[in-house]
């Protein structure tokens, strides 16, 4: 970012950001282009009101001081000449305790005026909701108007009728001045016309609007008592909006509906507040009360300083230092630090330049207020980020929560309990600690400053790791034999284990691509998430957590990558040609590494996930913006009442109306995926494409030899992993999936041999359509290796480190637990095998060592213990499997796994009397 983007972020981006989330909030309750707007115009209008008050007030001050000095300043301009005239001057305005530069006060509407201008031009000029849609007789909001046509000229009609509005306000406004004073106004008029001639009407309308506002309150300033007619106009309206949203409540959804009665409500409150509270003051006890102290304007400033970091150094920077990988494309380094210093700008934008304006355009009374309102506001955010929401599920790198946001009307109530508590607190504090308030406050500014530049620190260094790893980043490949045997493993991240029958049901085409393989529903993870799992399934018993945990002395990182290393080091020992691809959390790293491996010059590793994607360059490009916009409004969300949450997470979009994706041809994708209902959706997860391109691309990167030669290959993909809304029936990603007709004509799909298969969360559908896709993709590969000849020579193995807890199944939900979330998928098919078989065998991911070097290797020993690969512990009693949410390799990476609830189960893993809880440790 150079100093002007730095200005322009700092200055525009906030207002920006304030326009759209009224835009489409009203959007959202009334899908009207029209009337969003004026509504837009109102809300951001009657938001500065007190702001442009102020400024007219100065300005009407300092008129009326240059119209007291303008007499004698005539007389000396008359009577001297030279330096004399100007001692002269400069002595009088001495006396009179006035500067020259002070006249500028005179156009500080107009100053205002420029920043809100650019930012609704940025907004409107190219909203997507504008285009194509009409208002009377404009046929098009996103095109100038051209409402009238002489000779061949077309002429827009809106942009004159703006500037006679402008000039008119401006003529009431300056009545009695003289043209010099008009002058900058009349001026600005035009260079708005001149601006706005060309410019889409529905910008052109928003600016006619405001104009009309401004007209209305010119006029308004000339009665007896504004203000209180002003509170009469707001209750007033407030009834009649209050009866009218009563009579059509119907037609509004239950969240929409009480805000729409809160605003009515707060418009109503200020007449009610002036009858119940007014008193009566002397001027001189008035004039006391409103003195501002030195640790009032101290606490005032250290809050919005404090806001600034913790919405914008502190919350993103955990997010990103807690998972860099997430945020690190491979094919286009960028160094994700960037996203921390651009939502800094946009928070110092909000709370020290945008906030700040209201309060020094205060008066001592107005800044007492401010000083106080900001103390309750950063305590309260802090209390908020800190203890309410910090288990929503897993954040995508666009900020989309993997589960839908759901709070207890109990949380709900707490959380405002604790909110009304901390509110009277800071008050107290406030007002009778001030100087102890501001010093614990600056001490948290520093603390909270020291931990963001710790984590912007940790990014910066795995950043550059990364950026070098990348450069010597090779092009993947997957070399099989048509003379030897191949050997392939494949993990797929979180695959559902029970949706394989419904899956082939649906689709049965999938029944002869992987026939030949064995099905094994009786199969059981060590663990929930990769971090548990993926050691024993790479490794053997020897890595299951209890194993793991055993070896207190080391630490788990070090054992999570020998266990990766055990199968490559295993066949590649044997002679085997060794390839591995996407190999995952090595190093205890989100992003792939293939460090592990460089020392053994005949093991092949490869990062194939994103390399794959051929629609890098729009996606990441869109990933950036999405995540520049959508970081600060995470934190706004995670530092706001739980009972706003809903409204400004707006399902992953945050209010976003911006990405056009009507304008993303289908040749192409936009990210992110807004969800419009469980079967209908707009765009794409950039992830999910990422993984799936990956599978898509593996009979193009399958490398087949004429050789006795025998191949290992293995692999993680994490295309089950990314729910997503597919187009069906061919479950392919699109901007545009809508499958509410598919999906109703389908019902039959969820019910298979009288077992019914829940469908009906997104969640649910979601996992469904990507276990296909994967599943889809996968069966092109397979029919490949059928054309090359090397179908009957390949043992294939395919496995899920961990299934999900998503209550498919109503008879998988256990007392304690959701047996689908430890329900690995397992399916093995063996040289020269024919036919599609299921086998209730009892089976852990640990077996897939054991099934891999089974008949091929004599004797497998695990290089790094010297022990024999075998499964016979599964045997010898009840395996131990750990259900712990603490996944995080950033946070769970100590020498030991950190506490989690243990059980134990044995045989079929369908019955409950099986499963016995061991306790928490």
């Amino acid at each position: 970012m150079n100093i002007l983007d730095i200005f322009f972020t700092i200055l525009i981006k906030p207002l920006e950001l304030i326009f759209e989330a009224i835009f489409a909030l009203s959007h959202n309750i009334m899908p009207s282009p029209a009337v969003n707007l004026v509504i837009m115009s109102l809300a951001i209008n009657f938001l500065v009101l007190p702001l442009y008050r102020r400024a007219d007030i100065i300005q009407m001050e300092t008129r009326d001081k240059e119209a007291k000095l303008r007499p004698m300043v005539d007389h000396i301009r008359k009577s001297f000449k030279g330096d004399e005239k100007v001692m002269m001057l400069q002595t009088y305005y001495d006396q009179q305790h006035y500067h020259p530069l002070s006249s500028l006060k005179s156009i500080i509407s107009l100053l205002l005026q420029i920043p809100f201008f650019i930012a609704a031009y940025q907004f409107l000029s190219h909203l997507p909701a504008l285009q194509g849609q009409s208002m009377g007789p404009i046929a098009d909001l996103a095109t100038p108007d051209g409402l009238l046509v002489i000779g061949g000229i077309t002429i827009n009609v809106l942009p004159i009728i703006m500037t006679v509005v402008n000039i008119v306000s401006s003529e009431i406004y300056m009545k009695g001045q003289p043209f010099k004073s008009k002058i900058v106004l009349y001026l600005s008029a035009l260079v708005f016309l001149v601006l706005l001639y060309d410019s889409p009407s529905g910008l052109v309308f928003y600016w006619t609007f405001n104009n009309v506002f401004s007209l209305v309150k010119n006029i308004f300033y000339k009665l007896k008592n504004p203000g209180f007619v002003f509170m009469i106009l707001c209750a007033v309206s407030g009834a009649v909006g209050l009866v009218l949203v009563i009579i059509n409540r119907g037609q509004f959804q239950t969240n929409y509906l009480v805000f729409l009665i809160d605003c009515c409500v707060l418009l109503m409150a200020p007449i009610v507040l002036h009858f119940v509270f007014r008193k009566r003051q002397s001027k001189e006890k008035a004039k006391e009360k409103s003195k501002l102290s030195p640790a009032a304007n101290a606490i005032y400033w250290i809050s919005a300083a404090y806001m600034s970091i913790l919405t914008g150094l502190l919350i993103p920077s955990a997010v990103i230092s807690s998972s860099p990988d997430d945020f690190i494309k491979i094919t286009s380094l960028q160094n994700p630090a960037f996203y921390t210093w651009y939502t800094l700008c946009v928070a110092i934008g909000v709370f020290l330049v945008w906030v700040s304006v209201f309060y020094l355009l205060s008066d001592d009374n107005g800044r007492k207020v401010f000083s106080v309102v900001m103390l309750i506001v950063s305590v309260a955010s802090t209390v908020n980020y800190l203890f309410f929401g910090t288990k929503l599920g897993t954040l995508s790198p666009e900020l989309e929560l993997d589960n839908e946001l759901k709070y207890q009307p109990t949380t709900i109530l707490i959380n405002l309990g604790i909110m009304v508590a901390v509110a009277v607190a800071c008050y107290l504090l406030h007002r009778f600690v001030p100087q102890i308030t501001r010093y614990v406050l600056l001490a948290f500014t520093l603390v909270a400053f020291g931990m963001g530049i710790f984590n912007v620190a940790k990014v910066y260094s795995f950043y550059n790791e990364v950026a070098e790893r990348a450069a010597a980043s090779a092009q993947p490949q997957i070399t099989l034999s048509r003379n030897g045997k191949n050997v392939v493993v494949i993990m797929l991240d979180r695959a559902l284990n029970q949706l394989v029958p419904y899956l082939f049901n649906e689709n049965r085409k999938l029944n002869d691509q992987f026939a030949g393989f064995t099905y094994y529903p009786n199969t059981i993870s060590y663990g929930a998430h990769t971090n548990f799992a993926a050691p024993s399934l790479f490794g053997g018993y020897e890595y299951t957590p209890e194993k793991l945990n055993a070896r207190a002395d080391e630490r788990l990182v070090d054992k999570h990558n020998e266990a990766l290393l055990v199968m490559p080091r295993i066949f590649s020992n044997e002679g085997f040609t060794t390839g591995v691809m996407d190999i995952p959390y090595v190093n205890y790293r989100e992003i792939t590494d293939t460090s592990i491996f460089d020392e053994y010059e005949n093991i092949n590793a490869y990062a194939g996930f994103g390399v794959l994607n051929p629609y890098n360059k729009t996606l990441n490009a869109q990933s950036e913006m999405v995540r520049k916009r959508n970081f600060f409004c995470y934190s706004i969300f995670k530092t706001a009442p739980v009972f706003l949450q809903s409204e400004i997470y707006d399902k992953g979009s945050y209010n976003s109306l911006n990405v056009n994706y009507d304008d993303i041809p289908e040749a192409e994708f936009t990210t992110p995926q807004k969800l419009i209902s469980n079967s209908e959706a707009v765009g794409i997860k950039a992830k999910f494409l990422d993984a799936y391109y990956a599978l898509e691309a593996m009979p193009s990167i399958t490398n087949i030899v004429d050789t006795d030669t025998n191949c290992l290959f293995a692999m993680d993909n994490d295309t089950a992993h990314e729910q997503t809304i597919l187009q069906t029936p061919d479950y392919v990603p699109s901007n545009h999936p809508d499958n509410r007709k598919y999906d109703s004509m389908h019902a039959y799909r969820m019910v298979l041999n009288g077992r019914y298969m829940g469908l009906s969360s997104y969640m649910q559908i979601s996992h469904y359509e990507v276990n296909m896709a994967a599943y889809n993709s996968l069966g092109r590969w397979f029919d490949y290796l059928r054309q090359e000849g090397v179908w009957d020579n390949t043992r294939i193995i395919i496995v899920s480190d961990h299934g999900y807890n998503i209550g498919h199944f109503p008879d998988m939900v256990f007392k304690d637990f959701d047996l689908e979330y430890v329900n690995a998928l397992l399916m093995v098919k063996d040289f020269g095998a024919t036919e599609f078989t299921t086998s209730n065998d009892f089976m852990t991911v640990a077996d897939v060592p054991t099934l891999a070097t089974s008949g091929v290797i004599d004797n497998p020993v695990n290089p790094f213990s010297g022990r024999t690969i075998t499964n016979a512990e599964k045997f010898e009693g009840p395996v131990n499997i750990i259900l712990s949410e603490d996944w995080k390799v950033t946070e769970n990476n100590g020498n030991t796994f950190l506490p989690g609830k243990w059980y134990s189960v044995y045989d079929n893993i369908f019955d409950e009397s099986n499963w016995k809880y061991l306790g928490e440790y």
